[in-house]
């Protein structure tokens, strides 16, 4: 950082596409990661040579224009990998031939800023509570029309 009174917050910038997140210096102290919420279809075995000429540039430019008190240069350079679901919003359910079962997965890249709510309606549907929230919208069976068949 150029600046290290410079405030830092967790933040999603939806007018970029892709969208362009932001977490403070937790992971490295006096850094902050700035990254797109989306890239390319990767292999896992090889994701650390995705990252393009273009991507880097792109970024740097993003950078500078929004948050011109951090440095433009990548001082680490990482990939995060993650599931995605077709309508980009994750499941959490019990599972429907096995009602012991309730799960949670496809979060998209979100599934750490929201892990304390996730665990806390999991932890409801395992003690039979009723859900603090609305889960309709989070249901596996949303997927079942645009399935030619389905394991679950």
């Amino acid at each position: 950082m150029l600046d290290p009174t410079t405030p830092t917050t967790i933040f999603i910038d939806f007018t970029e596409t892709p969208h362009v997140y932001c977490v403070p210096q937790l992971e490295y102290p006096g850094m902050v990661k700035l990254a797109y919420h989306q890239g390319p279809v990767v292999d896992p075995d090889k994701r650390d040579i995705a990252v393009s000429d273009e991507l880097r540039e792109s970024i740097k430019k993003y950078m500078s224009k929004k948050y011109p008190g951090l440095y433009p240069e990548m001082a680490i350079e990482e990939t995060c990998l993650y599931t995605v679901t077709p309508d980009g919003e994750f499941v959490l359910d019990r599972h429907p031939k096995h009602p012991n079962i309730v799960f949670a997965c496809g979060f998209s890249g979100t599934g750490f800023k929201i892990a304390p709510a996730i665990g806390e309606e999991l932890c409801r549907l395992v003690l039979g509570q009723p859900p603090k929230y609305n889960l309709q919208h989070f249901k596996a069976d949303r997927f079942t029309n645009n399935l030619s068949s389905s394991k679950l």
